[in-house]
């Protein structure tokens, strides 16, 4: 694995345990190393169940607060920010997370806890759309539950209407991005095809 993606590690390569030495606690490093424990045995699982191999290693994982704070669309009480998170880097195609999704059961037996794919995956292929380039959604899991308690939870306030609108446009948990974006370019030739109204 390269350190760019090791669960301390960011981008830049350098350890954050270090960088960030004045933000990070003793019981971080017990923490990540726990959360990291559970998340390999879940997709240890999941290689069992698919015959599907990971990109190694994680989008994210410990954050300091100045991290946290220049990470788009993180919670302000981010479960990062405590190392009792970590967003698993899943296949283009979101398989990872639409399998956590259907057996929240493994998710269970492991203690962790589930941010909904509409977070990880949707919001990942929209961006990649808007930018034109190849998705790299991720598998947001965490060893704490969330506020709500539940084992696959909304991340905000948007993610439920997120989640209808993508199923009004034909989406549907486990779609591949290829056929996700099939349904984009129906919607497209949809609104072509309506008449305009006079004004």
């Amino acid at each position: 694995m390269t350190e760019r993606w090791n669960y301390w590690t960011g981008p830049d390569e350098e350890d954050r345990r270090e960088k960030y030495a004045k933000a990070f606690r003793e019981e971080y490093q017990a923490n990540g190393d726990d959360v990291q424990r559970r998340i390999e045995a879940v997709e240890t699982a999941f290689r069992s169940e698919t015959d599907i191999k990971l990109p190694e290693g994680y989008a994210s994982g410990w954050r300091s607060p100045a991290v946290n704070e220049a990470t788009q669309n993180a919670g302000k009480a981010s479960k990062h920010l405590f190392a009792q998170a970590g967003d698993k880097r899943d296949t283009p195609d979101g398989k990872f997370a639409w399998w956590c999704l259907r057996t929240p059961h493994v998710l269970e037996v492991h203690g962790l806890y589930m941010e909904h794919p509409v977070a990880t995956v949707i919001r990942a292929w929209r961006r990649a759309h808007e930018q034109g380039r190849e998705p790299t959604p991720w598998c947001h899991l965490q060893s704490v539950p969330p506020g709500s308690g539940s084992r696959i939870y909304w991340p905000d306030g948007s993610a439920f209407s997120e989640w209808e609108r993508f199923e009004a446009e034909g989406g549907y948990a486990g779609i591949t991005f290829e056929a996700w974006m099939a349904t984009q370019q129906q919607q497209v030739r949809t609104r072509a095809k309506k008449p305009s109204v006079d004004s």
